[in-house]
């Protein structure tokens, strides 16, 4: 049986469109492993103000000589919640996929917040799935010029020229995740090499696209 892909609708779009406009808090459910992507799509379904979504990413694969791509959780059992800011969570009703509210060790609430809020932000900029980024070679460094990459604060640590991925590392939950994530090569031209730069300039110096290069690279 082919397994399900996470797929963001137009409908999904009107929501997170809805949710910046008024206003919106991150929350975070944990469930089993597998049920994800059932998770989200239930959640959509039976709270028609409410954006759930999984964590996933486009991934590489090669079968005989073949390439393609799929689809990979990134985060075993979690699925981020996204809810108008006067909404009540506590109206997220267990329906097939059972779950429970991730809570703050601080004070006990809900609502992400910190680093959490910022990698649930990301993952709610894009929809639920971390697609391709675009990268060239300067030298001996990678850089990142577009894509979900590049809006990833923080150090890629190395990267895969063999599997077109990227490894970061963030704080979820407070605990160090690493993943990889996957970019492709586009054609290095001095303009994109210029045009990467300027870019990195109104980062106001933080570094979101430095590579190390894998040593068996």
């Amino acid at each position: 049986m082919k397994k399900k892909e996470w797929v963001f609708t137009n409908d999904l779009e009107d929501r997170r469109t809805y949710l910046v406009e008024v206003g919106y808090k991150c929350y975070c459910l944990q469930t089993m492993g597998g049920n994800e992507i059932s998770l989200a799509e239930e959640v959509n379904i039976t709270h028609k103000e409410a954006l759930a979504l999984p964590f996933l990413r486009i991934t590489h694969k090669s079968i005989m000589g073949i390439k393609s791509t799929y689809q990979k959780v990134l985060l075993p059992g979690y699925v981020f919640l996204f809810l108008p800011e006067d909404m009540n969570p506590s109206i997220i009703r267990h329906g097939m996929y059972g779950f429970r509210f991730l809570t703050n060790m601080d004070d006990g609430s809900f609502a992400l917040s910190g680093g959490d809020k910022v990698y649930a932000e990301w993952v709610f900029n894009n929809g639920g799935i971390i697609g391709m980024s675009k990268a060239i070679r300067i030298n001996k460094t990678v850089k990142i010029i577009s894509g979900p990459l590049f809006n990833m604060v923080g150090k890629i640590k190395e990267y895969s020229k063999k599997n077109r991925n990227c490894r970061i590392e963030i704080t979820l939950f407070n605990r160090l995740i690493s993943m990889w994530l996957p970019f492709q090569w586009v054609t290095e031209a001095p303009e994109m090499e210029e045009e990467a730069k300027k870019e990195e300039e109104k980062r106001d110096n933080i570094d979101y696209s430095e590579v190390f290069v894998k040593s068996d690279d």
